[in-house]
């Protein structure tokens, strides 16, 4: 079994570590290679259980804590070792009825919205996490990642707000009827708000967490005082600026206060919403994989830096010839201050520009080409 002894010491630096960034009193930025990702996207399908997302949690844990073995004994950087309940990013909008499809040795998939007219939003419930679609096995892993270790466990994949409400209405119909029917909109983001603060709070609960700390945000351990949830918010690269102030952003403050604080998750670029960002309360960082745009991220990262607040930089392995440019031009457009940085081993894909490309890879040589790049140029202003 393995258990919190065997990592405390690293632990417990690593979080200090960490919390240097957030309080921008870090020289260099804190970096970590992850090789540990609990999602199955980009792993090769030769290694990927063909029950991990079964009911039955044993291959999700014996495949969670193979990775964390490993990566304890390769790599000396700001992972928390943790285990993640994975079974996709439907399991709140399953509990609204969503049907999640599994496809083999991928990720659980959000099927098609079955809500054709305005009137069936009224017929929505909050979901009942003991009963209703897969959240029941998400607590089911809990108890049972509880009982084989002593590891901390992660809340399982949150989304957020608008996620889950395009999930439950699908895109179309979302955004028609932000604009012919808004106050049934703003019902609907309060129903899953409130929701999504109750299914976190359950899990939190089962795990034997604080609610205002213990948060990984994709991996990453929020230190303490900063915040006990993340979520994700990657639709909001899609919407202008005034729909998401006035349709996503209190509903996102009411989670992130709710537990103290915590991190917004996003792919890509959002730069149309700095000021919306800015002005979320309870936000203490931004978590983003920015899809090698350096040039957008690092707008960001300086309006999120004027505030004070740390920036969580991350994405994809890119291509073998992009690494030593990339992490160059990362470290040369960003500083290090308020800064953390991380890379997303993941041996079936390689990233250049913005653009997926199919790869069979070793991710511990990948890894380590990464770190060596990272360690060439994260260096303090003017070293």
């Amino acid at each position: 079994m393995l258990t919190s002894t065997r990592y405390r010491d690293r632990s417990l630096a690593a979080e200090d570590t960490i919390r240097s960034a957030f309080e921008f009193e870090n020289d260099t930025a804190p970096y970590m290679i992850n090789d540990v990702n609990y999602w199955l996207f980009g792993d090769l399908p030769e290694n990927i259980p063909a029950d991990y997302c079964s009911e039955d949690p044993t291959s999700m844990i014996d495949f969670q804590v193979r990775k964390i073995e490993r990566h304890l004994a390769e790599y000396d950087d700001i992972y928390i070792p943790f285990l993640m309940p994975w079974y996709g990013t439907g399991v709140l909008a399953s509990g609204f009825g969503v049907d999640i499809v599994f496809q083999d040795r991928m990720d659980p998939a959000v099927d098609l919205s079955r809500i054709t007219d305005v009137a069936e939003l009224k017929d929505l419930r909050k979901p009942d996490p003991e009963k209703d679609g897969l959240m029941p096995r998400v607590l089911n892993a809990i108890a049972e990642m509880r009982r084989r270790t002593d590891l901390p466990v992660g809340v399982t994949d949150c989304q957020g707000p608008l996620t889950t409400a395009l999930q439950i209405l699908g895109y179309d119909k979302l955004i028609y009827w932000m604009y012919d029917y808004p106050e049934a909109i703003h019902d609907v983001m309060q129903l899953v708000t409130d929701a999504l603060i109750e299914w976190v709070t359950v899990q939190k609960r089962a795990v034997g967490q604080e609610m205002t700390d213990d948060a990984y945000v994709l991996g990453i351990k929020i230190p303490g005082g900063y915040g006990g949830v993340w979520m994700s918010d990657d639709d909001s690269i899609i919407f202008g600026p005034e729909l998401y102030r006035e349709f996503v952003a209190p509903y996102n403050s009411q989670v992130l206060k709710a537990f103290g604080g915590g991190s917004i998750h996003y792919c890509g670029n959002a730069n149309q919403h700095i000021e919306n960002y800015l002005a979320t309360e309870g936000l203490t960082c931004i978590q983003n994989l920015n899809l090698d745009d350096l040039d957008g991220a690092a707008r960001m990262r300086d309006a999120l830096a004027e505030r004070k607040i740390p920036y969580l930089v991350a994405d994809f392995n890119v291509a073998d010839d992009r690494i030593d440019a990339y992490y160059r031009t990362l470290f040369e457009k960003m500083g290090t201050r308020g800064l953390i940085v991380t890379a997303y081993t993941a041996p079936a894909i390689t990233l250049s520009e913005g653009q997926y490309a199919t790869a069979s890879r070793d991710p511990l040589t990948v890894g380590k080409v990464i770190e060596q790049a990272i360690n060439k140029y994260n260096r303090p202003a003017g070293a």
